[in-house]
């Protein structure tokens, strides 16, 4: 159906127009939600008879076919009067723009920029495409051809009339749409049968998994706590090396500390050396061995001459 009589002619592109039409038969529902919804049929027209050299942009609204609120009751819809604030129709551009005559008929003329919601602040918040509706009411799409500002043609059809709903209440309408469209792939039987397959093998993974864990227990792993290293012992507690009780003193009596060191080295070979003393803290000094009791061989004594003295003249040899 058209309005303002030209030599301009629209119609539903050839796959939409079948799609349309299975709808209608089965009492089309169009779903919408507080997110936003794509229209399915798309909105997809084959516009001809415009001047190739004028300019024109396409607008599409959704107008009310009547003022009668549907419930679904028992299997059949119902119908009461609306009482819905009827204000001002959302009318959506088409994201082209302003185009010469000769792009519109070059190519098919889609709307599937538009999301129908049943928010109406996703007008203002979510941007122009997003369209508001009241659910339970029916609503006929319908494009207008402007000339820059003279709306030159308005179109809409019957069959592509729908009754928004939140969630569909015919089974075989639900079918078609989610086997005809291409965006319904969460619907669709056998994308629900490998979902499920693949869920009942990740199930079955996963106890099998967790029957192994329980069977195998968990091999030792190296802890890595402190409590695994062992205590430093205290340098003025109990020690293997004999002059460490006097540890914090021996440090400030180089002597001592040297000499002691050297003692322990004679007593055990090879020496043990002590991982807490750095062996560069005091450069060992060349000195003498120390004096002990039990190596005599080590005391120096100064020789003394034997050579047999002779007789002093006064001296009187007396012969018994």
């Amino acid at each position: 159906m058209s309005s303002l009589p030209t030599d301009i002619s629209v119609s539903l592109s050839v796959n939409m127009d079948t799609l349309w039409k299975s709808c209608f038969e089965l009492n089309n529902e169009m779903i919408i939600t507080a997110d936003g919804r794509r229209v399915f049929p798309t909105l997809e027209y084959d516009i001809k008879g415009l001047d190739p050299l004028k300019y024109y942009s396409m607008y599409m609204h959704f107008d009310f076919i009547d003022d009668v609120k549907y419930r679904f009751i028992n299997g059949n819809w119902t119908e009461s009067p609306s009482t819905e604030e009827k204000g001002v129709l959302r009318r959506v551009v088409h994201h082209h723009g302003l185009q010469l005559g000769q792009n519109w008929m070059d190519r098919p003329l889609s709307f599937d920029q538009i999301r129908i919601t049943n928010r109406k602040s996703n007008e203002q918040t979510k941007g122009p495409s997003f369209v508001h509706l009241y659910t339970q009411h029916r609503y006929i799409p319908v494009l207008t051809i402007y000339e820059r500002d003279q709306v030159v043609h308005v179109f809409k059809i019957d069959y592509t009339g729908f009754i928004t709903v939140t969630s569909y209440h015919s089974a075989a309408l639900n079918e078609f749409k989610t086997n005809s469209n291409p965006y319904a792939t969460g619907s669709r039987q056998h994308r629900r049968q490998k979902r499920s397959l693949a869920s009942g093998e990740t199930e079955s993974s996963s106890s099998s998994s967790s029957k192994k864990m329980k069977k195998e227990p968990a091999s030792p792993t190296p802890s890595t706590s402190d409590s695994s290293v062992p205590p430093i012992p205290s340098p003025t507690g109990a020690f293997p090396f004999p002059f460490m009780p006097m540890f914090p003193t021996g440090l400030f009596q180089p002597d001592l500390f040297l000499q002691q060191v050297q003692l322990f080295s004679q007593m055990t070979q090879p020496m043990l050396i002590n991982p807490f003393l750095p062996l560069t803290l005091f450069p060992t000094p060349p000195i003498s061995p120390p004096i002990t009791p039990e190596s005599p061989s080590q005391i120096v004594t100064s020789q003394v001459n034997s050579e047999p003295a002779e007789p002093l003249k006064n001296d009187v040899t007396i012969d018994v």
